[in-house]
């Protein structure tokens, strides 16, 4: 009884020994998260007192070297605003809000005291924010000054250095000059404009003035560097260009070149005209109608010298194609002399195509019809004016079509060319044939087989009456060459077929006797074999080869495997 009661007394105490750890580890955590929490802060209030440096007034004060009027005034002061209300809402209140968090830290209130810690941290990112954003504005301010100021003086050079030119070089803009100056001129109360608005304070308008001033300017003097090179081409090259235009054009017709179709002289007259409205649109300072009319201008010359230059590249091929035409007319004329006498002949010994001959025929009218053509212009190029370009062109439609009949007469002759050497291949082909009927013949004779079989007998009549018919045409004329060359192309064939078929004959029959001469020695020892051997040599006497080889095999193979493979490339090697 005792000892249950001591032992129930252990497992209490037990019990509590272990709730004062677990709650000695719960305040030693408590502890320990107040303690990070407590680092949390002090960055913090590290972090306040290094914001509450930022130079937000000297940021400011850098603007107090401009004129504090106007715009800038306005600025300056809504930046100033600003500071104060930034400090209201930003700043102030961080040091309650790290206040709030130390209350609810000793109070063991880590959430709220970390959310705490979190809005003081995100008023401060803010205060920075609105501090970096000050500092990009005054910037942009100072720097919009400065690039005034440098705009400025360069429009003062540019005024300076404009006003300069027009009085030094004067006659280089014509009439011109009077209203560039004017345009100068007006450059000078825009320029004191912007003095104004400097003055004033009005540094967005004073940028936005003095930048359109500037564009204003560069135009200006682009407008003068264009003018004397607009004024020299108006005055000098396209006169002088003119004037070579129609000196050149007379020299052509000189050496004998139609130019009528060019119309020189109406259209220089014509761009004279339009050169006339030039200079006035340069004076107005209407410089891209100025410049689109001399375009026109131009382009027009040049279509013209486009013209003179196909007229003057015309006339060196029309003496090349003229000498090509001439050679491709004489050969066509002598060809078709030639064809007209051939034909005749061959047709007495060949079939001629009754179209061939009306071909020959008409091409000999359609080559006497181009040696017309080809005299009549002949006659007109020796007239004191050729346009040659036409010339060229008519010269060009004779080549194309000599060219043609010169390759169907080419064509037409080859072909009763050929009509001979395939009459000469047809008999060449004859004889071979029957050189080569009687040499397989004689070798089937003279082989091993108990006869010849019949179906050679057959094939070699068949070829030799083929043969027969076929020597009898050579002898009827005119030959009509296509259907014997047809036939003797058929003999051939059946000599080939009648060839082939003869050389497996002969070598299945020495296969078959190989076969039969080896497999005697297996007569005595095997009954099936003597017997096989037999049938075999019964097929091979009635000349069925084939089948004599299969039996003979198929016996031979039951005692000997492979012996047959041996035999057959033994039989092959002879």
């Amino acid at each position: 009884m005792n000892d249950n009661i001591g032992g129930e007394v252990h497992m209490v105490l037990y019990i509590i020994l272990a709730i004062i750890v677990i709650i000695l580890i719960a305040v030693g955590i408590m502890f320990y998260l107040r303690s990070n929490k407590r680092q949390l802060i002090e960055k913090a209030e590290e972090r306040k007192v290094e914001i509450e440096t930022l130079p937000f007034d000297q940021n400011i004060k850098k603007l107090s070297s401009l004129n504090l009027k106007g715009e800038t005034k306005t600025k300056y002061d809504a930046m100033k605003k600003d500071n104060l209300e930034n400090t209201n809402n930003y700043l102030a209140p961080v040091e309650e809000k790290i206040h709030n968090a130390e209350e609810l830290l000793d109070k063991f209130n880590f959430s709220g005291a970390q959310a705490e810690i979190d809005d003081a941290h995100e008023l401060m990112d803010q205060y920075e924010a609105s501090y970096n954003n000050q500092v990009s504005q005054v910037d942009e301010i100072l720097a919009l000054h400065k690039d005034n100021e440098s705009l400025y003086e360069k429009c003062k050079v540019d005024h300076r250095e404009m006003k300069r030119d027009i009085l030094a070089n004067r006659h280089q803009y014509g009439e011109a000059a009077n209203p560039l100056e004017t345009e100068i001129e007006n450059f000078e109360p825009k320029l004191s404009q912007y003095e104004v608005l400097k003055a004033d304070g009005n540094y967005v308008q004073a940028h936005n003035h003095i930048s359109a001033l500037h564009e204003e300017m560069q135009s200006l003097k682009e407008y003068m560097e264009e003018i004397p090179e607009l004024i020299r081409e108006a005055q000098k090259e396209l006169p002088g260009q003119f004037q070579d235009l129609k000196y050149g054009c007379r020299d052509l017709k000189v050496e004998g070149y139609d130019l009528d179709h060019v119309k020189v002289d109406g259209t220089v007259q014509s761009l004279k005209t339009e050169l006339s409205f030039v200079e006035p649109m340069i004076s107005r300072l209407e410089l891209n109608e100025a410049n689109d009319k001399l375009e026109y201008i131009n382009d027009k010359l040049d279509e013209m010298y486009d013209l003179i230059e196909h007229e003057v590249k015309a006339k060196n091929e029309v003496e090349e194609t003229k000498d090509v035409i001439t050679d491709d007319l004489f050969k066509a004329k002598d060809m078709n002399y030639t064809l007209k006498t051939e034909i005749e002949y061959v047709r007495e010994n060949y079939y001629i195509n009754e179209s061939d001959v009306q071909s020959v025929r008409q091409f000999e009218n359609e080559i006497q019809n181009l040696i017309s053509v080809y005299d009549e212009i002949l006659k007109e190029m020796s007239k004191s004016a050729v346009r040659y370009s036409e010339v060229q062109d008519n010269l060009q439609y004779l080549e194309d079509h000599v060219s043609v009949i010169n390759e169907k007469q080419d064509k037409l002759q080859n072909h009763l060319i050929q009509l001979r050497e395939d009459e000469a291949e047809a008999e060449d082909n004859l004889i071979r044939v029957q050189s080569k009927k009687e040499e397989v013949y004689r070798r089937l004779l003279a082989s091993n087989l108990p006869s010849v079989p019949e179906r050679f007998i057959i094939m070699k009549n068949e070829i030799d009456y083929e043969v027969r018919e076929v020597d009898e045409q050579f002898s009827d004329r005119p030959i009509h060459v296509k259907q014997l060359k047809d036939k003797v192309a058929k003999i051939v064939i059946q000599m080939n077929t009648f060839e082939d078929e003869a050389n497996d004959v002969l070598v299945n029959a020495v296969y078959a006797e190989k076969l039969i001469q080896y497999g005697n020695r297996y007569r005595k020892d095997y009954q099936s074999i003597d017997k096989s051997l037999n049938e075999a040599e019964r097929l091979f006497k009635n000349n069925r080869y084939k089948r004599s080889i299969e039996i003979s095999e198929q016996a031979l193979e039951s005692v000997e495997p492979g012996i047959t493979k041996h035999i057959e490339e033994q039989v092959i090697k002879e």
